[in-house]
């Protein structure tokens, strides 16, 4: 009979490297929480120690689109919305759907980064932060979803002008978030 288990020690090393990749992901699952169609897209850092990952980061980390910064952490979001078509061809606004979806950027530390137990800790505080931070961007605007729907459905007052659905006014709102 021939033994297929694992000696301890690369046992050992799979079981580490399961725990440092998936404390990223449980911090982002946790921030999170409650908040559908949000994917996480993780960049991954490495590093012998902080300042290496912190130099990882510097050379990883996306750029906001809408301001050209750096940022070790971004999120962004896709907000649709459609409408039938009544029997005589026209809009039927009151029927209105949204569809929303998030993505966020972070990163992730890599497997092999070699951290000090109270820098690993360090790390472990500063990516939950991140989540926190870029959940609190997601949950707004997600939170916010149904404003759109009211502007297109004509429930939200518009400034004095009339008040039926506008597309236009949708967009308004949209940007804004």
């Amino acid at each position: 009979m021939r033994d297929h288990a694992l000696p301890i020690r690369p046992l050992v090393a799979l079981l580490a490297i399961a725990a440092i990749t998936s404390q990223s992901s449980a911090h982002a699952n946790l921030a999170f929480a409650g908040i559908p169609d949000v994917t996480i897209d993780y960049y991954p850092v490495d590093g012998g120690d902080a300042m290496a990952v912190r130099r990882a980061i510097d050379a990883a980390r996306p750029t906001d689109a809408h301001d050209g910064r750096r940022v070790d952490a971004l999120s962004s979001w896709d907000l649709r919305w459609s409408w039938p078509r009544t029997r005589r061809g026209g809009c039927d606004l009151a029927a209105a759907t949204i569809r929303y979806r998030a993505t966020v950027r972070m990163p992730q530390l890599a497997a092999t980064a070699r951290l000090t137990a109270a820098e690993r800790a360090d790390w472990d505080r500063y990516v939950a932060a991140l989540a926190r931070h870029e959940a609190g961007h997601v949950r707004y605007t997600y939170r916010h979803r149904g404003d759109i729907l009211a502007a297109i459905r004509g429930d939200l007052p518009d400034r004095g002008r009339r008040r039926t659905g506008s597309a236009g006014q949708a967009r308004r709102l949209s940007d804004r978030l």
